[in-house]
């Protein structure tokens, strides 16, 4: 974890911070309070946060798991806290989840213009595997599907 910044699970007691991170991060496609707390109780789910050295968060991100495989919801960093690697220590945080749970693979949809994830996914072991046309709007573009094979 970079210096300054702490990492945990996440439970409904952090919706509130969790609803604030959503709002900066995806204001025109935020998740609604009530999505968010079902995601943060919800059974096969695991979320976590990274807070900053004021116990603020500045970033969460989530999985969804199934006997088989995960699916990365959602990672979101505020902007003023970019480009620190909180992004990749929640994925890896993740992965670690997803070992432990022994699942076989993670999933993800990414923007087509999002390069600075898809370097960031491709570096940690995630390959193109397909794409949604048109999945995404504001501006409507393409998902990129990855993912990533775990091995034991």
């Amino acid at each position: 974890m970079p210096a300054g910044f702490w990492i945990k699970a996440l439970d409904e007691d952090d919706l509130q911070d969790v609803c604030r991170v959503e709002q900066t991060v995806f204001p025109r496609e935020a998740w609604s309070e009530v999505m968010l707390h079902e995601e943060l109780i919800g059974p096969f789910r695991v979320y976590v946060g990274v807070f900053d050295e004021n116990n603020q968060m500045v970033g969460y991100a989530g999985t969804m798991h199934s006997p088989e495989t995960a699916e990365i919801m959602t990672i979101g960093v505020i902007p003023e806290a970019r480009g620190h690697g909180l992004g990749k220590a929640m994925t890896q945080a993740l992965i670690n989840a997803s070992r432990i749970l022994r699942t076989d693979s993670i999933f993800l949809e990414v923007r087509e213009r999002n390069q600075v994830a898809q370097t960031l996914y491709e570096e940690m072991g995630f390959e193109e595997i397909s794409r949604r046309p048109r999945y995404y709007h504001n501006p409507t573009e393409d998902a990129v599907i990855m993912r990533l094979l775990l091995d034991y």
